[in-house]
């Protein structure tokens, strides 16, 4: 059987994603497993390739349900603490479909200013969306601040979801941190 590698968030507070992966190898009847874990620090700043926000959550979404996420009023609660996120400029997108079985598909929206049947992105089992903008980053704004995600399945699927980001506006955009 084919190495399977499973990645897991356990936490992220601010710049600081806390991350484990396990290594899985069946060969006959020896399964040999190798664990690491570790964190990710993002370079502080509003600079280009810099942030200063993470948002990190891994979820289960009901079937045949939507989920919504407001940029410019998120929270996170793994940690057992409230901690308010307000990005205004957002740099990295990632939805991770952490689903194996065969046809549970994610649907990841980005723009709210259209009806819920249009989509950036269909997400597999398995597999993941990324949006990267390090340069110069997408400014956020009240119309565009919402990020959706719709399990279209008959079951419950789990996805991470990863945005990385400043708190700082975007020069020229008129808003103030």
């Amino acid at each position: 059987m084919a190495d399977t590698v499973t990645d897991a968030l356990t936490g992220s507070l601010r710049t600081t994603l806390a991350w484990n992966r396990t290594d899985t190898q069946e060969v006959g009847t020896v399964v040999n497993r190798r664990t690491a874990s570790g964190s990710y620090t993002i370079t502080d700043g509003d600079g280009p390739g810099e942030a200063d926000l993470v948002f990190a959550d891994q979820r289960t979404i009901p079937a045949n349900s939507v989920e919504t996420f407001d940029l410019l009023n998120l929270s996170q609660q793994a940690l057992g603490v409230t901690v308010p996120f307000v990005f205004r400029q957002l740099r990295v997108i990632r939805v991770v479909n952490e689903s194996t079985t065969p046809g549970r598909r994610l649907l990841v929206g980005v723009d709210p200013g259209r009806p819920t049947a249009v989509y950036a992105a269909e997400v597999g089992p398995g597999s993941e969306w990324c949006a990267v903008n390090q340069t110069d980053a997408w400014v956020v704004t009240a119309a565009n601040s919402i990020v959706r995600i719709s399990n279209p399945n008959a079951a419950a699927v789990t996805y991470s979801l990863f945005l990385i980001g400043t708190s700082t506006a975007a020069p020229g955009s008129g808003s103030g941190s």
